[in-house]
């Protein structure tokens, strides 16, 4: 049984000043489903506005969806406790006027976790000893700690309810290199000895790779792209997901057979008021056809166990692919 399944999540915000757009929707998010197997992560990319997240915020209950549901375990619960966040920015998620020990065990004394001051205190220990610091760090605050210590208090904090799922928002945004990788590490080991279940949000498509078994590309407040992380990266289907990922460099295995990259996005994104028409990628897609302006695509296997909403996937396959095609012949 999955540990988060989300069903046609869709979220939708009305506007409710600026002149001809007052009285519509913002699309932040547009019948979104996916699955995340316990002990595993799902990363969530795209661009910034992409509706990334939103998802986030309905996950934990920030937000209420405006239609479809999160199952945890396959059952809709109301438990605050199963799925915690982590934010992008440690300095905003922790009161810098409070003392890291109040940051820890006021989750334990709001869910009675802990009875009496010895308990909470004790717990709190054991939580900083998950994420590599000593019990020093519960009588500083958060203005006196780097921001690679401080984000692990803010991941010590969401494990201190016992959750089932973190929901990971660009978790290493703000830091520097060399401390990404230790967060990173840090984060795989406790799903290890935890069996914690991920869903990362970022733009950091290098943190992708390394952490998800599964990626959901998204665009516009919809998935295009949906599968195992090692095939989407390493061949990724969509017209926007090559696009995407042939602006990092290092990566490989996106030319179109004869080592040509994939043309970089042009334009900007559209409005979520004013959806396009069709496809909603068709205004910046090299490879659009005039169907793609008339019909919206739908999430549909690629043949390996992958899912893509492009009308032209077969065709663009076949075209990205031809060694594949000649090994065959």
């Amino acid at each position: 049984m999955n540990a988060i399944t989300a069903e046609n999540l869709t979220k939708h915000y009305p506007v409710r000043s600026g002149g001809r757009a007052k009285g519509r929707v913002v699309h932040a998010v547009d019948d979104v489903s996916f699955e995340v197997p316990p002990g595993r992560t799902l990363a969530i990319v795209g661009e910034s506005g992409c509706g990334k997240s939103t998802i986030a915020r309905m996950l934990v209950r920030l937000v209420r969806p405006t239609s479809g549901r999160v199952l945890v375990q396959g059952e809709e619960r109301i438990d605050a406790r199963a799925i915690q966040l982590v934010s992008q920015n440690p300095w905003s998620a922790l009161n810098r006027r409070k003392s890291i020990r109040h940051a820890l065990e006021q989750p334990l004394a709001v869910h009675g976790l802990a009875t009496g001051r010895a308990a909470r205190t004790a717990r709190a220990e054991e939580l900083l000893g998950l994420v590599g610091l000593s019990p020093d760090y519960l009588t500083r605050r958060p203005g006196g700690v780097s921001g690679g210590e401080l984000q692990r208090v803010t991941v010590a904090r969401a494990l201190a309810v016992e959750p089932e799922a973190l929901v990971l928002d660009e978790p290493t945004a703000s830091l520097d290199v060399s401390v990404k990788a230790l967060l990173v590490n840090l984060l795989l080991d406790l799903q290890r000895r935890l069996g914690l279940s991920y869903v990362l949000i970022t733009h950091e498509i290098e943190i992708a790779r390394h952490m998800a078994d599964q990626v959901a590309v998204m665009y516009l407040g919809r998935l295009v792209e949906y599968g195992d992380a090692e095939q989407v990266f390493g061949d990724p289907r969509h017209p926007y997901t090559r696009s995407l990922l042939a602006a990092v460099p290092g990566l490989a295995g996106l030319g179109d057979g004869a080592g040509v990259p994939p043309p970089p996005l042009a334009g900007d994104v559209p409005s979520a008021v004013d959806i396009p028409s069709g496809c909603r990628f068709h205004t910046r897609c090299p490879s659009a056809a005039d169907a793609c302006r008339r019909t919206e695509p739908i999430l549909e296997d690629s043949g390996d166990g992958r899912q893509a909403a492009c009308l032209r996937l077969a065709e663009l396959t076949s075209i990205a692919s031809p060694a594949a095609d000649n090994e065959q012949t």
